[in-house]
């Protein structure tokens, strides 16, 4: 049986992770229009939309796009968008172009009558029932790189830190649920 574990982080320990670079967003042009412009602000080798071609250049607005968070960046998504649903965290230690090939193969997912539909994995309210739905192949699949997701919690102003059942010893627990995956 694979589990995957919820528990809750303080600002300060997504901080701590931020400054030892270890620390990605992806965040949603959708929900946050000013996500594109902070992204070509920022440059390539810090921001990037995990959209190529055709929908990168139509859809720029309404992009995901995958951040590497330093303190600073950490700091604009606490203070102007931690309250709407902007996109997740995620913790790991890979170079930004290998998280974007990573997060590009699970954009589209094939409908039941064969086509191809976006799938916002980096929804905030999006990504908590996916994985509830994943068997212990598509969490690990899933997780590839990734230690952990995070999703900000407006309520405690913390964010819910998401692992594989594997991983949860590098997160002590404070408040943990445990969510079983299916077979």
């Amino acid at each position: 049986m694979t589990v995957v574990r919820n528990r809750q982080a303080g600002v300060l320990q997504i901080r701590e992770w931020a400054v030892r670079g270890r620390l990605f967003a992806v965040l949603d042009a959708t929900d946050t229009p000013a996500v594109p412009a902070r992204a070509a602000a920022l440059g390539e080798d810090t921001a990037v939309s995990l959209y190529r071609g055709r929908a990168e250049e139509e859809l720029f607005s309404i992009a995901p796009y995958l951040f590497r968070v330093d303190p600073d960046l950490l700091e604009w998504i606490a203070g102007d968008l931690w309250p709407t649903p902007w996109g997740i965290f995620a913790l790991a230690d890979q170079p930004l172009e290998a998280l974007r090939l990573h997060f590009r193969r699970f954009l589209t997912v094939e409908a039941p009558n064969g086509e191809s539909w976006y799938f916002r994995f980096y929804d905030p309210r999006v990504l908590p029932e996916y994985l509830a739905t994943c068997t212990a192949a598509e969490v690990t699949e899933f997780f590839g790189p990734i230690r952990a997701f995070g999703i900000t919690d407006q309520a405690s102003y913390g964010v819910t830190v998401i692992a594989p059942g594997s991983l949860s010893q590098e997160f002590p627990a404070q408040r943990t649920q445990t969510i079983v995956v299916h077979r």
